[in-house]
């Protein structure tokens, strides 16, 4: 790439020569001429775009200034490696050529990058670095971090599966007991990965351990009495199971002791219907409902109530003196010591109430109907048109996780129940996703009139689930 084309612009020519003057200061305007007509271009920077008129023989390095203060670029790598224009096909403009030399089409599309200046070509001794550094180039290393992280995801695979096959296994004392086992061992486990201070580790198996203490305690009740439904008295053992499992984890892992309130908090959700469920048998079917109701509404009102929790509070001047006052210290330590308070509530806020509303959707998909899948369907919607206010990872991971399982789980137990609903439930899910991918992947633009449409779905279903949960009572 030549160097001289990004030095000031020349001299303008003599006053005689009219073909090779332009009519005005900027060189971007309409400059026809006697043998060729400006040529469109459109100009991109990273959210920006401008479409303008260059003439075609002017070069490249005299149109990128003027380009560069249209599209307002402060990059500060451009104070060393200047511009270039890029096409859709990764290809750079020569600067030093025009734009009739290069063969532009009209309204081409350019992406303006900075580091034009920076030398790429690097000079290898031999065959063997050469490939060693475009090796590291092209493909990101496999890292002692990837192999723990795929470890975990493998070992987390490989118990969930086992608590599958646990709760599909007929009810006996058996069965119970190796529940109760494997609670223990990730239990100490836990204590073990705790005292090591690898807290993301201890934290996934010791949420395990709760589910395997809840199908221990499901397992006991239901060898013991066999109780004509699983959300009634087995379901209570869950919740036993759910609250034991949580106050051991609380103990037993202290650098991770916020989180051991999850299974607490679920089975303090999952205890209060199947209590009912059990001594008041005819209110199994409301218990459990509005449980799911109020379980999806709260789930949008997390953020809310967590600010509230841990408030930081935001002292506005009230008068003259005050406006001019010196403003007091901050304490930095407090304000994030609080941040990390709220963010922790929420994230364990979010665990919960997903937990719970899955715990839920088996029973009220089970019931029948129309409304039941339905509002299933709707909370689960609401929760995943929700993500978007996430800005974190570990909670949009969580979020969008259980709205992505909710939604497949409903829609097999549904497909499963009510075969009648298979095609329709195809054309939807085909819908969907192809929406889903021409928003994400085709429209790449941010439109307002998308971001409303969406906010009046996400509320529409969440005003339309206690409508529901009435008329599933009802029914």
């Amino acid at each position: 790439m030549d160097a001289n084309a990004y030095l000031p612009l020349p001299q303008p020519p003599a006053a005689g020569d009219e073909s090779m003057a332009p009519h005005a200061d900027n060189i971007l305007e309409d400059q026809p001429t006697a043998l060729q007509s400006p040529v469109s271009i459109t100009v991109m920077y990273k959210k920006r775009s401008v479409t303008l008129e260059a003439a075609p023989d002017i070069i490249v390095a005299e149109l990128l200034p003027d380009i560069a203060r249209r599209l307002g670029v402060l990059d500060p790598a451009i104070v060393y490696g200047g511009y270039r224009l890029v096409n859709d096909e990764d290809e750079a403009l020569d600067p030093a050529q025009t734009i009739l030399e290069q063969c532009i089409a009209p309204q081409r599309p350019f992406t303006l990058t900075p580091g034009a200046l920076v030398d790429s070509d690097l000079m290898y001794d031999d065959v063997v670095e050469a490939v060693g550094s475009n090796v590291g180039q092209v493909y990101r290393a496999w890292t002692t971090a990837h192999t723990t992280i795929t470890t975990l995801i493998i070992c987390v695979g490989m118990l969930a599966i086992s608590a599958v096959c646990l709760a599909v296994t007929p009810a006996s004392v058996i069965t119970a007991s190796i529940g109760i086992a494997f609670a223990i061992i990730m239990l100490a486990l836990t204590a073990l990965l705790d005292n090591h201070g690898l807290k993301n580790q201890a934290i996934i198996i010791g949420l395990l351990s709760g589910i395997f203490a809840a199908l221990a305690g499901f397992q006991i009740i239901s060898a013991t009495y066999q109780p004509t439904t699983a959300y009634g008295m087995p379901m209570l053992g869950a919740s036993a199971g759910f609250l034991i499992a949580g106050a051991a984890m609380t103990f037993a892992a202290p650098h991770t002791r916020p989180y051991g309130f999850v299974p607490v908090i679920v089975g303090t959700a999952t205890l209060i219907p199947s209590t009912l469920g059990t001594f008041f048998p005819q209110a199994l079917k409301p218990a459990w409902t509005i449980t799911a109701t109020i379980v999806a509404l709260i789930i949008n009102a997390l953020p809310w109530m967590c600010l509230s929790v841990a408030r930081i509070s935001v002292h506005s001047p009230q008068s003259e003196s005050e406006i001019f006052a010196l403003p007091k210290p901050i304490d930095y330590d407090d304000i994030r010591a609080r941040y990390i308070q709220g963010s922790t509530y929420l994230f364990i806020g979010r665990i919960s109430v997903a937990a719970t509303l899955l715990i839920c959707t088996p029973y009220i998909i089970g019931l029948g109907g129309t409304f039941a899948p339905l509002l299933c369907l709707l909370s689960f919607a609401a929760i995943l048109l929700d993500s978007r206010q996430i800005y974190t990872l570990r909670e949009m991971a969580i979020t969008v996780g259980a709205a992505g399982i909710g939604i497949l789980l409903s829609v097999l137990l549904l497909a499963a129940t009510q075969p009648q609903t298979r095609p329709a439930l195809a054309i939807g899910l085909l819908v969907c996703a192809i929406v889903a991918l021409v928003f994400t992947y085709i429209s790449r633009r941010q439109s307002l009139f998308v971001t409303r449409v969406t906010d009046a779905i996400e509320i529409i279903c969440v005003l339309a689930l206690p409508p529901l949960t009435y008329f599933i009572i009802a029914a």
